[in-house]
């Protein structure tokens, strides 16, 4: 772990709420329904996540699994591979942090109104913190939340405003 990450996850861990004090019905339930969950994941659900935690990886796999996710595109594919006509999921995996921005606007015309963008590693080094500050600031982005080792931005229009959460995650 570098200073930075270290630096990062001295913050997350203060600013770090759990589901007492969130008023998004919304996210309470995804912490309810999702990050408290410690239930089996069925083998059909789950997500490889190249370069991601147990724990990451299996909270990759619930959230797919509890949103009903099924076209999920883990970035970066291919140069071969077709860009897809729509996502539910796109998982930023083993991606620069400079690209993350690009690949946001180059694949966030084919998410469907409920899906998400999975980011890993936001706090893995100072550009990945920028970075991830960024994206959040997207304009397409209606909600961020941090859980330290990875990301979810949610762009759902029925969120009328930026929403940014940090939430703890075991």
């Amino acid at each position: 772990m570098t200073l930075h990450a270290f630096a990062e996850y001295l913050k997350y861990k203060w600013r770090a709420k759990n589901r007492h004090g969130i008023h998004s019905p919304f996210v309470y339930d995804l912490i309810d329904h999702v990050l408290l969950d410690k239930g089996g994941i069925a083998a059909a659900s789950i997500i490889k996540s190249p370069g991601l935690a147990l724990a990451y990886e299996n909270l990759v796999s619930r959230i797919a699994a509890y949103y009903h996710y099924k076209r999920i595109v883990v970035l970066p594919v291919a140069d071969e591979q077709p860009m897809p006509q729509q996502a539910d999921l796109i998982l930023l995996g083993e991606v620069a942090p400079a690209q993350w921005l690009q690949l946001m606007d180059k694949y966030c015309e084919v998410l469907t109104n409920d899906g998400a963008v999975i980011v890993s590693h936001i706090h893995k080094t100072k550009e990945h913190s920028l970075a991830w500050k960024k994206i959040c600031a997207h304009n397409n982005v209606r909600m961020s939340i941090d859980l330290y080792g990875i990301g979810l931005l949610f762009f759902k229009k029925e969120f009328k405003e930026q929403q940014h959460f940090i939430l703890k995650y075991y």
